[in-house]
């Protein structure tokens, strides 16, 4: 009895991924065509999709809840890239730094439509704006971290203050993301990533070199 309830639950599980996955096509697809996340209804992203409302709402209470799996999911990923950055020492060269951001940036890019979806709906959704604020809050941390560890060892600039220089790379960053990653082409992003490079550089580490 036990193996059959497992199986379900992994059966049921699968279908609302595949389900999960066939809505998020719809809303990037159509956020890409100029439509606003805020400003779609559930019924059209049903229409768009070829599934029925009931079916929605078996797996979803709400559009947010259809952001919020995915979300939590990204930010993940997204974390995880950043790991490169925190691990960066005395020792690191430009192009190391360089390579360590290409890392976090190459992996927020392809999401950046639907990480604009997400802000959207944090202005209405307060389950979806406390993903985004933890979200967030992660990232100034592991930045406040770094630079303090830097500044202790010596090669990131003393004169900083660690928290709101990582409050405001933080933003800036994701604000970037958002208005000039996305919709890039490969050589404007190439020359955005460069950009973005010498700012964190020329913030943090120059002033010790």
């Amino acid at each position: 009895m036990a193996s059959v309830t497992r199986k379900n639950q992994s059966s049921r599980t699968e279908r609302r991924d595949e389900a999960r996955q066939r809505l998020l096509d719809v809303v990037e697809r159509l956020l890409d065509e100029g439509e606003s996340f805020t400003e779609l209804s559930v019924e059209r992203l049903v229409q768009e999709a070829g599934m029925s409302r009931s079916t929605f709402y078996v797996y979803f209470e709400d559009k947010g809840d259809l952001l919020r799996a995915w979300f939590a999911e990204i930010t993940a990923e997204i974390a995880d890239s950043a790991k490169g950055w925190w691990a960066i020492g005395a020792d690191a060269s430009r192009e190391d730094v360089a390579a360590a951001l290409e890392h976090v940036v190459r992996t927020y890019r392809p999401h950046t439509t639907l990480m604009a979806a997400t802000y959207d709906a944090a202005a209405y959704d307060a389950s979806v704006r406390k993903l985004v604020e933890e979200m967030m809050a992660g990232n100034m941390a592991g930045l406040r971290k770094h630079i303090r560890a830097g500044q202790k060892a010596g090669w990131v600039d003393p004169v900083l203050p660690a928290a709101e220089t990582a409050a405001w790379l933080t933003w800036m960053a994701e604000r970037g993301f958002h208005q000039l990653v996305r919709g890039a082409d490969d050589s404007d992003f190439e020359r955005l990533l460069d950009g973005y490079v010498a700012i964190v550089w020329n913030t943090l580490y120059a002033p010790t070199r």
